[in-house]
């Protein structure tokens, strides 16, 4: 894979934050109706997008299958019973698929990976994708997406008219800032955390890049305070995916602590020294500006939409380089007054990210074809 095509070109208590507000009243209720077929599934960035933007447009009627349906059920139920449902209204699709028969649709496409690293995918996925999704945009009256990045590769790949693909950035949720310290050392005596520690998100996508961060953290971890520990949350554990389950217990000083609720992510990563999000490709980020938020110094790629979401507040490393990231990790641990910066930095930018501006921009997007 080569990423050199994806560079670019160049506080409060969260808990005490006020409640989502609505957005301004727009587009009235029965107008759009929402295909929230994938929202009930695990909570990726896309089902995360989804639930924060619903609880924000409550006057937008849902569509969803009567049980969850995934893969080819979910699909054929897209294709075949939602455009009846849906009945001629205005229809949003906020997770990348929707009927393709279907013309009055706003389709949210976070990215495009499955043409530009499909060797990261099932086949079968990737020949679906790359056969549904250009039909699927072209047909569509509007799409959106969450980075330039992303807006760009989408322009460029499928031949859309640039007036057609509109931005709208994810915005922070209320739940992540900095949490007081009691409830730091409650949470991290649960998962078993005694010293200082460096934190990891790691799924069963191999975007994100554990391999290569565990490669980069056993060339250096000498080089680290003997008491700072990896911490990798996330479920990894599909072998024939991301790799062999027993490569973290191989590896000096890591801890798996596999699943991690979302009440205990803003106190996991107000504790961490650093958080390491060196992802080989991304159509935003969101863990980025959500360990911002909590005061924590951020090490992310430079390589796709990372950058850009980061906006010059974390350390930048080459995704494709343990090397590079390995220097990224011994420069955090290292540089107190580097970290210091970064969380100062970082602090500022998560604000630019906002879930009610978001909530407002597909609101006025609404209005505009309903």
């Amino acid at each position: 894979m080569n990423l050199s095509a994806f560079l670019p070109a160049s506080g409060q208590d969260a808990r005490e934050s006020s409640p989502p507000r609505p957005a301004a009243a727009g587009v009235g209720a029965g107008k759009v109706v929402v295909n929230t077929r994938a929202a009930v599934f695990e909570t990726g960035g896309q089902q995360r997008m989804t639930l924060e933007l619903m609880q924000r447009l409550p006057q937008l009627d849902r569509l969803s299958p009567a049980r969850p349906l995934r893969g080819a059920k979910g699909h054929l139920w897209e294709q075949a019973v939602l455009p009846f449902r849906a009945g001629g209204r205005l229809l949003w699709s906020p997770s990348a698929t929707g009927p393709v028969a279907y013309a009055r649709q706003i389709v949210t496409l976070h990215d495009i990976a499955f043409f530009d690293i499909p060797e990261f995918f099932a086949p079968s996925f990737v020949r679906a994708y790359q056969a549904l999704i250009p039909l699927l945009l072209r047909r569509a009256t509007h799409v959106v997406t969450v980075s330039e990045f992303s807006r760009g590769r989408i322009i460029d790949r499928l031949g859309l008219p640039e007036d057609k693909v509109s931005l709208i950035y994810n915005g922070v949720s209320p739940r992540f800032g900095p949490r007081p310290p009691a409830e730091v050392d409650a949470v991290r005596a649960r998962f078993g955390i005694a010293g200082r520690y460096l934190l990891m998100q790691a799924t069963s996508d191999p975007r994100k890049n554990l391999s290569r961060t565990l490669e980069a953290w056993s060339a250096v971890a000498q080089r680290t305070p003997g008491d700072l520990e990896l911490v990798v949350f996330g479920l990894t554990g599909r072998a024939h995916v991301f790799g062999r389950q027993q490569d973290l217990a191989a590896m000096p000083r890591v801890r798996h602590l596999g699943f991690v609720p979302d009440d205990d992510m803003a106190a996991l990563m107000s504790g961490a020294e650093a958080f390491l999000f060196p992802s080989l490709y991304e159509g935003f980020g969101l863990p980025i500006i959500e360990a911002m938020r909590c005061g924590t110094a951020v090490l992310t790629s430079e390589a796709s939409s990372t950058g850009e979401v980061a906006g010059g507040a974390a350390l930048l490393v080459d995704p494709a380089s343990a090397e590079s990231i390995g220097r990224g990790i011994v420069a955090l641990t290292e540089g107190q007054d580097l970290r210091a910066s970064l969380v100062a930095r970082g602090h500022e930018r998560a604000a630019c990210f906002d879930w009610d501006e978001a909530a407002r921009a597909y609101s006025r997007l609404f209005d505009r074809f309903a």
